[in-house]
């Protein structure tokens, strides 16, 4: 292993938890504030961060007794209930007209996909095409959500906390569909690439997911701040 890779790797790490912290920090502090949208987002927050240190700590064992290096039955079950979770989110502010075939649609879609792909490979393999299809569902209710949010309410974009959110959550899972659907080709044929898309995927499109999160959270923190100073 270069210098260079555990430089990189500790500066993902670095930046990685950073981003979440300030996420479940502002998040907590403007909790009581927070309608259900956002409630059920800190909640994808805290799972995550729980999934991510068991990862860290199940690859470092595996590290230390010279054991092939595998969490990806962890990041399945991970993706199980990430994409669970935040199709409820949507399901909290979609009208009823829409919620229905669109979090049931894509939710069923995805379990089909999971189970399909699971089922031929083993729940042991990353189920890239089961996250790709994830990743495509939550963009198209996501899509519908932030221009539900820009009909429904009158405020600018850079003053809604609903809107950086939103934005936080498409960037991030519009932009890994091309790689997500080549991660398992590309470990194969090119680890080197994958392993630099990894990178930039999970330390530059994670991190601005999650910074917009926190951000978001400070906003609705900061104008509740505001009502108690001025009622």
């Amino acid at each position: 292993m270069s210098l260079d890779y555990i430089h990189t790797d500790m500066l993902t790490l670095f930046t990685e938890i950073s981003c979440i912290s300030l996420a479940l920090f502002f998040g907590i502090l403007a909790f009581r504030k927070m309608d259900r949208f956002f409630r059920v987002l800190l909640l994808q927050v805290m799972v995550w961060s729980l999934f991510y240190a068991c990862s860290h700590v199940i690859t470092s064992y595996q590290h230390a007794h010279h054991l092939p290096i595998n969490n990806q039955w962890l990041m399945n079950i991970h993706m199980l209930i990430e994409t669970g979770i935040l199709l409820a989110a949507a399901w909290c502010v979609l009208p009823k007209m829409l919620r229905t075939p669109l979090v049931i649609g894509a939710f069923s879609l995805f379990l089909l996909v999971f189970g399909v792909q699971g089922s031929g490979q083993g729940f042991g393999t990353y189920l890239n095409y089961a996250d790709v299809t994830a990743c495509i569902g939550i963009t198209l209710v996501f899509s519908v959500v932030l221009y539900n949010f820009g009909q429904t309410t009158s405020t600018a974009f850079w003053k809604s906390p609903e809107k950086w959110a939103c934005l936080g959550i498409l960037l991030y899972f519009a932009c890994s569909v091309p790689y997500v659907s080549m991660m398992n080709y590309l470990e194969r044929t090119n680890p080197a690439i994958n392993t630099f898309l990894y990178y930039l995927i999970s330390g530059v499109l994670a991190n601005v997911r999650y910074f917009l999160l926190a951000l978001a959270c400070w906003m609705i923190y900061r104008n509740t701040k505001k009502q108690t100073i001025h009622p």
